[in-house]
């Protein structure tokens, strides 16, 4: 990891990612934090042994260490140059910094890291990099990969970033004023007679739709974990 001058361009596209993460995360009332150690050459526990420390050439030039709920976040820049030896280096280095945060990281914990890669300044609209953007997000060794393109103008950064968010663990897609029927529900039931769900566990996804349905502040991902464990006792039968 390299010291960085508070006003080089790479620390303020650093900054100003972390705090529209921050916004973000505020808005669903998600804890953030910076973690440091995410960030750094050594593996947890290494003290100054030379074998538990990366050498700065295998590691991201630009990285900050985040914590967004039960997600570690490795924060990176993409090269400003479109090519695909560029980004593969990119990879490379962000996915070695990724095995030092795991190092930190319990095992449950290490299946949230994220790596988030930004793409330089107008890459946004351009056909090459959402092609390179891919080829570095399908690299899931380690942690997963996202590349957020930025746009042109930094006043459009806003409304881009909220648009990559919706690909992201923090999308919520079920946060929404629009009105559902119970058509939905009506399937699961038809499933359950065809016999493609069992009535039991049918029953169960029914019972936990309809309670998140009565109750607005009841935590989506609690009724989500709760129709994943009664699938989890169905396959155990």
């Amino acid at each position: 990891m390299t010291e960085e001058a508070p006003s080089s361009p790479a620390q303020r596209a650093l900054d100003a990612a972390e705090a529209l993460l921050g916004a973000r995360a505020g808005e669903l009332k998600l804890e953030i934090r910076k973690m440091p150690r995410f960030a750094e050459r050594v593996f947890a526990g290494g003290g100054e042994s030379a074998s538990a420390r990366l050498e700065t050439n295998d590691l991201p030039a630009h990285v900050r260490g985040l914590q967004i709920d039960r997600y570690a976040i490795v924060l990176a820049l993409m090269p400003e140059a479109p090519s695909e030896e560029g980004v593969a280096d990119t990879v490379r280095r962000a996915r070695n910094q990724c095995v030092v945060a795991r190092s930190y990281l319990t095992s449950p914990a290490a299946l949230d890291l994220h790596a988030i890669l930004l793409g330089p300044r107008g890459s946004e609209g351009s056909d090459t990099w959402r092609a390179l953007a891919l080829i570095a997000e399908r690299d899931e060794r380690v942690a997963r990969k996202l590349v957020w393109l930025r746009p042109e103008d930094p006043a459009a950064d806003e409304a881009s970033f909220a648009e990559f968010t919706q690909r992201t663990f923090l999308a919520r897609p079920w946060v929404t004023d629009a009105v559902f029927s119970m058509a939905p529900l009506d399937n699961i039931s038809r499933a359950a007679a065809a016999g493609e769900v069992p009535r039991d566990t049918a029953s169960t996804w029914i019972q936990l739709a309809s309670a998140a349905d009565e109750d607005d502040d009841r935590d989506p991902d609690a009724m989500v974990d709760g129709m994943i464990a009664a699938w989890r006792q169905r396959s155990s039968k």
